[in-house]
Formats: C-alpha cells, structure tokens, sequence
C-alpha cells in the first residue's frame, strides 16, 4: 500500500484542514447563522446599498428590509446571495496554505479578499436586479448559472493569486554587481 510521501504531506494537510473548517463552517451557517438575525440584517444592509447605486445608474430603487423595489421590478436579497461561503471559504484557504508566512502576514490579504468578495456581490445584486427588470427570460440564468460559477472561481483565483504572491521570492536588483 503506497504511503503518503513526505512532500506531499503539507498538501493532504492543507486540504484536510480547508474541508474541515469549510465543513465546521457550512454545519454553522446552516444550523444558527443561515435563520439568524445577524444574516437578517447583513442581507438587509445589502440590499440599503445596492438600491442607491441601482438609482445612480437609471431605475427608482428603494430598499425594503432585504428587498430592492422599483415600480416595474423588485428583487429579495436572500441568504445564498450573501458572498459569505465564498468568504469563508477564501478566508480558510489562506489561513490553511502551507504558505511559511505567518498569520501577521495573512490577515491584509485575507481583509482585502474578503472585502473584494462582498464588493462583488453588490455587484451581483445590481446585475440581477438589471437583469430581471430589463431581461427577465435572462434573470434565472445569470442567478443560477453565471453569478453561482462566478463565486466558486473567483475566490479559487484570489486565493492562487496571493499564494503565488506569498511564494514569490523576492526579485534580484537588475543592476547587481555579478
């Protein structure tokens, strides 16, 4: 029986610790967090900034606890439609990379990412929300196929991103005496 080679162990770690927190995580999410009034108030906070920035750009938007109204076309902001997995899960890959940085070093990162995700999905909801007013035969495709891809890769490419960077060695000095 093939055992498992010391070079490969780091990696079988990493991964066992990403499955496992992203795993303790969801069993949260879904037992206290997911019926909570903490989401409650977070999707309710999403929804107060995306009605201004959906006016800016043409409709009359009002948000409504976690709903966007217009006068032809209203959107709820419900809990999937949250970025918060798609955090998490950026968040528990850098912090379980066998990356030799320490956590000091992890923490900008892991801030900036995660401020990224949820920027997206204001984005998110401004799209869908244009989508379903403007394009409505579109709405369940970019909510259920585009905007769902698009959170399962893009916190994969923030995470490759920084631990590309995080493994880089610093570069020579161009004009160093050889």
């Amino acid at each position: 029986m093939p055992t498992i080679s010391q070079t490969n162990r780091p990696l079988l770690r990493f991964v066992l610790l990403l499955a496992g927190l992203f795993g303790l995580f969801n069993v949260a999410f879904y037992a206290w967090i997911a019926e909570s009034e903490f989401l409650e108030r977070y999707l309710a906070l999403n929804a107060r900034v995306s009605a201004p920035l959906i006016r800016f750009f043409d409709t009359d938007a009002q948000a409504d606890g976690i709903e966007v109204r217009s006068p032809r076309f209203s959107l709820e902001v419900k809990h999937g439609c949250d970025a918060l997995q798609p955090a998490a899960f950026f968040v528990f890959a850098v912090l379980g990379s066998p990356v030799g940085i320490s956590l000091r070093r992890r923490v900008l990162p892991i801030l900036i990412g995660t401020a990224g995700l949820m920027t997206l999905n204001i984005v998110r909801i401004i799209t869908l929300f244009y989508t379903g007013l403007k394009f409505p035969t579109w709405f369940e495709t970019m909510h259920l196929d585009i905007w769902q891809a698009v959170f399962i890769f893009v916190p994969l490419v923030f995470w490759i991103t920084w631990a590309r960077r995080a493994t880089r060695k610093p570069r020579e000095h161009a004009n160093a005496s050889r």
